[in-house]
């Protein structure tokens, strides 16, 4: 009986690589490397199209577009900042415990738009004497009466309940009258800083109006 020689496993080898071949370029890492092969070529395609959209009209109207809208942005910030919210320091120790020197804290400046400020309100006040800004606490609103005697504060008669202030903090007047009464006018406000021993407030440079009061501050 006559043998079939075996085939060697070089046999038909080139009809073998290109089967693979095919194999490779349909597979997904054959279809990345050819997108890869034609990047630069697709590229240079959308950049010719791109130009054509491209003019100096074009360009100028971005260009105007980009400084409107920082310009508008910038607007917008000194707006909000000086006539909404604006940020304040404290200088000085006259409303500590409650605010610290050196820290900074928000002031709305519309706070007092739709309503009168109330006792108890930490606001932002023009100085009386001209000397910058000050913050204080709202004591008493207009048409009370304050009096102060024997290290205790009296609004329309009755014993004032600060519980902001630390436990047996006396308040004493400027005068040297252990006794101090004041009445306030219809406009007018009587502000005290928290730290009563070292604050130079409404006891000293009387009631303040409306129009001193810039805003309440935000803790």
């Amino acid at each position: 009986m006559a043998m079939r020689p075996r085939k060697s496993i070089f046999h038909r080898l080139s009809v073998r690589g290109a089967w693979m071949a095919r194999w490779f370029w349909r597979t997904g890492i054959g279809r990345w490397v050819r997108s890869l092969e034609t990047a630069p070529a697709r590229l240079r395609r959308w950049w010719s199209l791109y130009r054509l959209r491209l003019s100096w009209g074009r360009f100028f109207v971005e260009c105007f577009s980009l400084i409107f809208i920082l310009a508008l942005s910038g607007l917008s910030y000194l707006f909000i900042s000086h006539c909404i919210f604006q940020a304040v320091q404290v200088q000085g120790s006259s409303m500590y415990p409650t605010l610290v020197n050196g820290n900074f804290y928000w002031l709305n400046r519309l706070s007092y738009l739709t309503h009168n400020p109330h006792r108890g309100d930490i606001v932002a006040i023009k100085d009386p004497s001209g000397h910058g800004f000050d913050v204080k606490r709202i004591i008493a609103t207009p048409d009370q009466s304050i009096y102060i005697s024997h290290g205790k504060v009296y609004v329309n008669g009755d014993l004032l309940k600060e519980r902001y202030l630390p436990v047996k903090v006396p308040t004493f007047a400027y005068e040297k009258n252990e006794n101090e009464y004041w009445c306030l006018a219809p406009n007018q406000y009587f502000v005290m800083g928290d730290n009563r021993g070292n604050s130079c407030d409404s006891r000293s440079f009387g009631a303040i109006s409306n129009e001193l009061i810039l805003g309440r501050v935000i803790r």
